[in-house]
């Protein structure tokens, strides 16, 4: 009995430092969203960009891509495009073929012979860089025309090595699952980010409208091609060489969301053991004890909290059907889980008064916020078991349609 109830005091206290920590920062976010941006895109320097874009069976979305990198408001002769191609088995090397022909002066295409994930891609387009700026987009990104104007005026302060941009979902009204995660992407950068970048915390890279400085970039070798998160890892490098990252909401890029539960749990799973595996591996940047290195670890922490979530429910539960009724630590739990319930709820009713005009059906997307935390409390716990019991690293691409239900400017 005693056990239990320090197993459950241990799990709430952990839930709750988590649920304050998180909240004050998500506070801090929500306060700041409306404020002005001091960057206007304007700037008399042109520093060049070399964008890289790896592709792998993309032809559904390359060409869209490759047409938006296009239409940027960008002189041409200060910007390249470079491809990489994971030996694709569909029209996407013809497609790009056809743009290298069309512009051979910004189009550089790249074919691997085996394709060993996002990371390796990235690195085998590293010696073809010219630009002193490198970014990254994703092969169904759709970025806004003033994207690299905004990027070159915010890094005309020379202390910041790295910007992350605002992504936002091209699909969201494809469904009920794209319409809750991209919820939770607004969140992510809208407020979560936007706290972080506020108290000057630690920014996360994330993949795609992500820019780095060449030379820091080859300071730091490139990309860790073992690794299922290449993004935050690249960021947790730039943190221990004390580099500056920001997170620029005004530099905005569409992306597709997961349209179907197979490919969010393949996603996922990948983001959270990556995740995991990142936090363990840079525990020691905890030797060096300031605001950005602490936040960092509680930052990768979350899909550990996520499994420690779900223990919480499994120890409810047990402690309901099978100890005492009167259990103090059964009520406080309830207590918990009810409030969580309640966080829930009112995100879900966020979401239905969020879609113009207001319907009744809207109120369907108050369950499906709690179903979708039931999921990705079971997807995290997946990827923990696969962490300790040492299973494959696996770098899975998420399928990417070409649908696009929504503005960018959402």
């Amino acid at each position: 009995m005693i056990i239990f109830d320090i197993f459950s005091i241990v799990l709430l206290a952990v839930l709750l430092f988590w649920a304050v920590y998180n909240g004050s920062i998500i506070y801090v976010g929500i306060r700041s969203k409306h404020e002005r941006s001091l960057n206007d895109g304007k700037n008399e320097e042109f520093p060049k960009f070399s964008i890289i874009v790896p592709t792998k069976d993309e032809e559904a979305v390359i060409g869209r891509c490759l047409n938006s990198l296009l239409d940027v408001d960008y002189p041409k002769d200060k910007m390249e495009i470079i491809v990489v191609d994971g030996n694709s088995t569909d029209s996407t090397c013809k497609i790009c073929s056809e743009f290298s022909a069309k512009y051979p002066q910004i189009f550089k295409i790249i074919n691997e012979k085996e394709s060993k994930g996002k990371p390796a891609a990235l690195n085998l387009a590293l010696p073809y860089v010219t630009g002193e700026i490198v970014g990254v987009f994703d092969a169904d990104s759709v970025p806004e025309k003033e994207v690299l104007r905004k990027v070159a005026s915010y890094l005309n302060d020379k202390q910041l090595m790295a910007v992350q941009g605002r992504t936002t979902s091209l699909n969201e009204k494809t469904n009920v699952l794209t319409r809750v995660i991209a919820m939770e992407e607004k969140a992510w950068f809208q407020a979560l980010l936007s706290g972080r970048e506020k108290l000057q915390l630690f920014v996360p890279l994330n993949g795609t409208c992500q820019f780095i400085r060449r030379n820091v970039l080859e300071e730091l070798g490139g990309w860790n091609e073992t690794s299922l998160t290449e993004d935050v890892e690249l960021a947790l490098r730039l943190v221990e060489k004390n580099h500056l990252i920001k997170y620029a909401p005004d530099v905005c890029s569409g992306q597709e969301t997961p349209n179907g539960l197979g490919d969010l749990v393949k996603q996922r799973v990948r983001w959270y053991r990556g995740y995991m595996e990142t936090a363990l591996k840079y525990g020691r940047l905890l030797d060096s004890l300031n605001r950005k290195t602490v936040d960092a670890e509680i930052s990768l922490a979350g899909p550990f909290m996520m499994v420690i979530s779900l223990l919480s429910y499994l120890n409810w539960f047990f402690v309901a059907l099978f100890l005492s009724q009167s259990n103090p630590i059964l009520d406080f739990t309830g207590l918990v889980i009810a409030l969580t319930a309640v966080s829930l709820f009112s995100i879900g009713i966020a979401l239905t008064a969020s879609e113009k005009p207001i319907k009744l059906r809207n109120l369907l997307w108050v369950p499906s916020i709690y179903v979708y935390w039931l999921i990705q409390m079971f997807i995290a716990s997946w990827a923990f078991l696969k962490l300790i019991f040492r299973r494959k690293r696996v770098w899975s691409k998420t399928v990417k349609k070409g649908f696009i239900t929504s503005n960018l400017a959402n």
